[in-house]
């Protein structure tokens, strides 16, 4: 009888050494399984932080490649691949700060914060965020990142350029489908672009100036879908009262503009179903 209360005593106290020893593997487990969360959470901050740094440090290089550089032609086709560069840079910055950008417009305080840390990190690296509407938020550099850096160095057209793009950086253009900007002030950007392209005739920047001036003349004529010039909804179409006095200003004070046939051809054509067809084959001409 002893014997056996002895080996129950002995069996008792093994399945308790062995219940603390699987409890202590177990500690050590979940230990390690946080050690591996905190690493690995210190090692995406580490990412992003980096690169933050290699935007800041290109911008250095870039810098100083500018003053040994032999010709302003030189200086054209840095910025031409800098800025390259820099875009696809910016997506990786913005791919990693998804989880921030997302809680952009949240109430959460915790959200607020995290917003308001990374909005000071990225202002420390000359960008910042760009609210592109439908709750989309995008990472940029400020206005004029490229017009501080380049204007000393570049051609007189590539100067001038990057200064009409910082003014109009320093706000939205469009969102939600609609236009961010007056109509007015639509038509005095087409008019700064139709100055640029007279007085550069021959410039590398004509390709794609033309294209992103097509597309604000058919953005001053039309509207977008959310803020459009005519009226659709009902059986007689008209032209809504504020775009046609918009478009008598222009007329008056732009006489001589290559737009001007296009806001009459508009007008002449507004309730057809062909009018966009109409006016591009009339941009076609310019």
């Amino acid at each position: 009888m002893r014997k056996s209360i002895i080996a129950i005593t002995v069996l008792i106290l093994l399945s308790s050494c062995k219940q603390t020893d699987n409890k202590n593997v177990a500690d050590k487990t979940e230990i390690k399984k946080d050690s591996i969360k905190v690493q690995n959470f210190a090692q995406t901050a580490q990412s992003d932080s980096d690169l933050l740094q290699l935007f800041t440090k290109n911008k250095n290089e870039v810098v100083l490649q500018l003053k040994s550089l032999p010709n302003k032609e030189a200086a054209n086709a840095l910025y031409e691949k800098y800025f390259e560069k820099n875009g696809a840079l910016l997506q990786q910055i913005a791919g990693k700060e998804t989880g921030v950008l997302e809680k952009f417009y949240n109430e959460d305080e915790a959200d607020k914060k995290a917003v308001q840390l990374l909005g000071e990190r990225l202002s420390k690296h000359q960008l910042r965020y760009w609210e592109i509407g439908e709750g989309y938020v995008e990472i940029e550099p400020l206005h004029d990142f490229y017009y501080t850096i380049f204007k000393n160095y570049v051609t007189d057209d590539y100067k001038d350029y990057l200064q009409l793009k910082s003014e109009e950086n320093k706000s939205l253009y469009s969102g939600d489908a609609a236009l961010a900007i007056s109509f007015k002030d639509l038509g005095d950007r087409i008019i700064s672009w139709e100055n640029f392209m007279a007085k550069y005739p021959n410039s590398k920047l004509i390709p794609s100036v033309k294209e992103e001036y097509k597309n604000y003349q058919m953005d001053y004529l039309i509207g977008q879908d959310n803020t459009p010039t005519r009226e659709r909804a009902t059986e007689e179409s008209y032209i809504y009262p504020e775009n046609i006095q918009e478009f008598n200003r222009f007329l008056k004070k732009y006489p001589k503009s290559p737009t001007v046939p296009l806001i009459h051809l508009f007008m002449e054509n507004f309730k057809s179903e062909s009018v966009v067809d109409i006016l591009r084959a009339e941009q076609d001409k310019l």
